[in-house]
């Protein structure tokens, strides 16, 4: 990797011993899905002006599956698509599906791709591919984990960009490893989709929701949790879909903008959806995560001392390759980092994961 030598990020990684992060609750980000532009009747320029108009604040667009290929997936490389949703005060993210079988560094690169390009953020789609697979889990997501890293130290993206993953529902019945996923990720999407579930789903949206978080919090979940929405067999009416942004949150999304398999008529449900739902105070289980774990690094930036909010049991620094380059078993609420060089590294404490960026000049 290379780094920079001027003002560096010197980015680290908080693990602490409680569950779970808040996610933001300063209002809307309710955002949609883009699979293939050409079955919408649409170009992405005009995409972005429909969605705009109906006040959807982001926009999932799919940009790799597998290992990254852009002449098959352009849209990880196309500046003008991200210009087109920009203009239009939309964030716009990139997703991919991936798999065990193929090379995670390469997979991973879609990322990277997706930041050089202005994407906002990432989400990575798991699904069957990787049930009772923890091992392959992890080594995926710190493939990905490292090329967001690599992304912020050139220059690419900022902390602000996030990482985050899709996946089922109810990972229980697939014997699906959350806990692998966690310490990367900055974000869960599952896919909730009731409409294919069965009527006494569809009738009790914020109660699934709830079994949901409590399901991936008892897997391992401990970041914030945004639930999808599927509106493909027009089973949701407005309404439903209203409860479910209630009970999911800000980031709750919608698979997918119609076309295709999803009836365009679909667009006069989304017609009656509350996109402008007032979210400035927490409204779900997943915005009611107890944070009087988090553990904040400061000051920021710094040459030599990090001061801690909380006294920890020892620590461990690493840099992105896994080799440790600075470590303590004894309580401290402070650690020297004068001795280290410019770059990237990861502060470990505990078992969760929490991001902070720290200048090292």
């Amino acid at each position: 990797m290379n780094l920079k030598t001027a003002l560096i990020t010197l980015y680290l990684i908080l693990v602490t011993a409680a569950v779970g992060l808040t996610q933001d609750s300063t209002c809307s980000q309710l955002g949609v899905w883009v699979w293939h532009i050409e079955q919408t009747g649409m170009t992405h320029a005009q995409l972005a002006i429909n969605l705009s108009n109906r006040d959807v604040q982001r926009v999932y667009v799919k940009v790799a599956d597998g290992t990254n290929n852009p002449s098959s997936w352009p849209e990880v490389v196309d500046q003008q698509l991200v210009s087109d949703y920009k203009s239009q005060d939309l964030s716009i993210w990139g997703w991919s599906y991936n798999y065990p079988t193929s090379d995670f560094t390469r997979q991973a690169d879609a990322l990277y791709q997706a930041a050089a390009t202005g994407y906002d953020g990432f989400v990575v789609d798991v699904e069957m591919e990787f049930d009772n697979n923890p091992q392959a889990l992890d080594a995926l997501f710190s493939a990905f984990y490292e090329a967001k890293l690599r992304a912020i130290a050139d220059g690419h993206a900022t902390m602000d960009f996030q990482l985050y993953c899709t996946t089922w529902g109810n990972p229980k019945d697939h014997l699906f490893s959350i806990s692998s996923i966690d310490p990367y990720v900055d974000g869960f999407m599952p896919q909730t989709y009731v409409e294919f579930w069965g009527p006494s789903f569809v009738s009790d949206i914020t109660f699934w929701i709830e079994e949901g978080d409590k399901e991936y919090a008892e897997l391992g979940a401990t970041k914030p949790i945004h639930h999808i929405v599927s509106t493909v067999t027009e089973v949701m009416t407005a309404d439903h879909i209203n409860e479910f942004i209630s009970a999911s949150g800000p980031e709750t999304s919608i698979w997918r903008v119609p076309g295709s398999s999803v009836p365009f008529t679909v667009w006069e449900d989304w017609n009656g959806i509350d996109w402008n739902f007032n979210f400035c105070t927490p409204t779900s289980t997943a915005d009611n995560f107890d944070t009087d774990f988090k553990l904040v690094a400061y000051p920021n930036p710094t040459s030599s001392i990090l001061n801690l909010t909380k006294e920890v049991e020892g620590f461990n620094i690493s840099d992105v390759t896994g080799q440790i380059v600075l470590s303590s078993n004894i309580s401290t609420d402070f650690i020297d980092i004068s001795t280290l060089q410019d770059g990237i590294y990861v502060l470990r404490v505990d078992q969760v994961l929490h991001p902070i960026m720290i200048m090292k000049h």
